[in-house]
């Protein structure tokens, strides 16, 4: 993109009011953290025991650039209460004014930190994530198995962002461009993301698309329909069953990219709006997470609360 204002264009983006999505919700709190060094959020069931054994990562997307823990209460609260267990949320830090791999070091790290320090069990942990950060989260698992680490017991992918070198067909689908993320704007969040140098857009550490996935743990992996991020899930999944990993693969085919965090609301013109977009499949994705962890993890006992709405 010749001429780009990459700093224009973070500005813009970073700067775009949030509130809407950062919304508490009933019977939980939100608590700031600091792990290994890394500025978090807990979310965590109120007024219920939770096993401090156990916990989910839920890493937010943002292209690498943008970005914050709060931005994914929706999802993260459904989580915690539908499954009964704390969930942590890096704000690991942004491209390019922290180059590659400085987002995953802060990942890993906060998972080191939980697994060797803080009394939690990789056999009761889960690590999921949305656009960016679900590629992020399938980084922390190579990341672990690489550095010794016990690996998370599963994985859960919302419209993951797997390619950063673009080459995913669905991009240039014009259906798909029609709807809130379009090429245009996957193009300058990849394009602010390379911006510091050095970085290959096809380095697996960032684009999984191109990873090695053996040996990894079962992967939950939800598309949306009207995404043009769409065929990088599909790319991944059919990676990942390549090198023998149990993959469940999800379609929601009326629903947006990250629509598990959006909701009914929309991305438009540079601003967040509630479009009474159907609220249902967030909610379905947000529990089918809940089920597949819950058949994943050791010893998670299905609590009696309510999933928000």
């Amino acid at each position: 993109m010749s001429g780009f204002d990459v700093q224009g264009f973070l500005a813009a983006l970073r700067s775009m009011d949030n509130s809407a999505l950062a919304a508490p919700h009933d019977g939980l709190n939100y608590e700031s953290a600091e792990i290994a060094g890394v500025a978090a959020e807990w979310t965590v069931p109120a007024d219920v025991p939770t096993d401090p054994e156990a916990a989910v990562m839920y890493i937010h997307g943002g292209g690498y650039v943008a970005g914050a823990p709060d931005v994914c209460r929706l999802a993260t609260s459904r989580i915690a209460l539908g499954l009964g267990v704390r969930v942590i949320s890096p704000d690991y830090r942004l491209a390019p004014e922290h180059p590659f791999p400085a987002a995953h070091e802060d990942v890993l790290a906060v998972y080191r930190e939980l697994i060797a320090a803080q009394g939690v069990r990789s056999e009761k942990f889960a690590v999921a994530g949305d656009s960016a950060g679900a590629s992020l989260a399938v980084s922390l698992i190579a990341d672990a198995r690489e550095s010794g680490l016990p690996m998370p017991a599963c994985g859960m992918l919302n419209s993951p962002y797997s390619d950063v070198a673009l080459n995913s067909p669905s991009l240039d689908d014009p259906a798909r461009n029609q709807h809130s993320i379009t090429r245009d704007l996957v193009e300058a969040l990849a394009t602010a993301f390379l911006s510091s140098g050095g970085v290959h857009p096809r380095d697996p550490r960032h684009s999984p698309v191109y990873l090695d996935l053996y040996g990894f743990p079962p992967l939950l992996i939800q598309v949306a329909g009207h995404d043009i991020c769409h065929d990088d899930g599909v790319r991944l999944a059919a990676k990942a069953r390549e090198a023998g990993v149990d993959v469940t693969f999800t379609e929601y085919p009326n629903s947006e990219h990250i629509f598990i965090v959006w909701g009914s609301k929309q991305y438009v013109d540079g601003a967040i709006v509630d479009s009474a977009l159907d609220p249902e499949p967030a909610r379905r994705a947000a529990q089918e997470m809940v089920e597949f962890a819950r058949g994943h993890l050791a010893a998670v006992v299905e609590p009696a609360t309510v999933v928000p709405d």
